[in-house]
């Protein structure tokens, strides 16, 4: 019997990353029983995972959930002996764990047990968590034990889709892309109306732009929208000069894609909000796009009250405590040298922001061509597909619904 051993303690993406360590675990190892070990501040984590543990009950794999209380390596040992007997293999898997405990299921494996770890690419997909990225985003290290050579995705997670449509969108995609793989790691590109118009392996954007154009005339809003460019402020991508700060976003951050770059604390004024809905009033296929990929930022952001008119004026009338102390990021030139001159500046940073180079490698392509795809769709765009290079397709379609097949 093959048994695999899951943590769902570590102390950020908690949820996350517990759930993707368990689906990969069961794809790759098909164990008859797993182990969880989870801490009294992880009940609201072990409930959230309940429709995937039930699933996996129903595919006949004993489920067991144990509340952590050891407090050295020996009684941490003496529970997993006594919860593995029986199992001929058992796989210790710590990505999802505490760092103690991470060490000492660490110090299982250099006595017996295989240790599994998962590399999560967060950056452009943070937020997301497997089945609903692509698994080649999600690499796995054995040590003790070899790769299997195929997985087998064949769980049903519905219920842990997204309630957002763009969000959606991308999710459905990336699970039945999953499900057609039956191996680790696998290009990906984009098709419109059967010609490739994106790859992850020779990414070329003049090539996406030109296609994009014989049928749109906000080609390079569109791509621009999906995430395909740096966005810079004072020479550091907005990721590096943000991090570990609270970061109030303008309109114009929506249409660069900041929602595709990882940041982990955006705030939006109400001003945002308003004129995004605005534009959705011109009854524009793009401008509808655009809202749901605002939408789907919002459901991740905090949101702060502000005057309602446009953000230019708002903005820098917001109550100043706020957002003291915080970034305040602007592409409009002219607004940014405004607020340069009001009191704003004095207990904020703020900053101008421009697209910088084009984002090409694997992790960042691949969230591009997801977030083009959901971006035609809503534009209710025909003929989409997002496909591995050698293991088949799938269909997105907006027109009456979305159809992913």
């Amino acid at each position: 019997m093959k048994c695999a051993v899951i943590p769902i303690n570590r102390s950020d993406f908690t949820f996350e990353s517990s759930f993707s360590s368990i689906v990969r675990t069961y794809e790759l190892f098909k164990p008859e029983k797993i182990l969880i070990l989870y801490a009294d501040f992880n009940d609201v984590h072990l409930q959230k995972l309940k429709d995937l543990l039930d699933e996996l009950k129903g595919k006949g794999i004993d489920i067991k959930c144990v509340k952590l209380t050891m407090e050295s390596f020996e009684d941490f040992k003496k529970l997993i002996e006594e919860e593995t007997k029986g199992c001929e293999k058992t796989y210790l898997v710590p990505t999802s764990g505490a760092n103690i405990v991470a060490v000492y299921l660490t110090l299982l494996h250099s006595q017996i047990h295989p240790l599994v770890n998962y590399l999560f690419s967060f950056g452009s997909w943070i937020r997301y968590y497997y089945p609903f990225v692509p698994r080649s985003l999600e690499n796995v290290l054995i040590l003790g034990d070899k790769k299997p050579n195929t997985v087998n995705l064949d769980l049903n997670l519905d219920s842990y889709l997204d309630d957002t449509v763009f969000t959606r969108i991308i999710e459905m995609g990336a699970e039945k892309l999953n499900k057609k793989l039956s191996i680790e790691n696998d290009d990906l590109y984009l098709k419109l109306k059967g010609k490739e118009i994106l790859s992850t392996d020779h990414p070329n954007y003049n090539k996406t732009l030109k296609e994009l154009s014989i049928i749109f005339d906000h080609a390079q809003n569109i791509l621009t929208l999906s995430g395909a460019y740096d966005i810079i402020v004072d020479d550091k991508k907005i990721e590096d000069i943000s991090y570990g700060r609270t970061l109030i976003i303008d309109t114009n951050l929506i249409y660069y894609g900041i929602h595709s770059h990882e940041i982990r604390d955006i705030v939006i004024p109400y001003c945002v909000h308003n004129e995004v809905l605005f534009n959705v009033n011109k009854k524009e296929s793009f401008s509808d796009a655009l809202f749901y990929v605002y939408d789907s930022l919002r459901e991740k952001s905090r949101m702060i009250p502000s005057e309602s008119t446009i953000c230019d004026v708002a903005i820098p009338k917001i109550e100043p405590d706020l957002i003291r102390g915080s970034l305040v990021v602007t592409a409009d030139k002219w607004a940014y040298e405004r607020w340069k001159k009001l009191a704003i500046s004095s207990y904020t940073d703020l900053k101008l922001a421009h697209l910088g180079k084009e984002r090409k490698d694997y992790v960042n392509v691949s969230n591009v061509i997801f977030n083009l795809a959901a971006i035609l769709c809503l534009m209710k765009t025909s003929e989409i597909e997002v496909c591995w290079k050698s293991n088949g397709c799938v269909k997105i379609d907006c027109k009456d619904g979305v159809k992913i097949d």
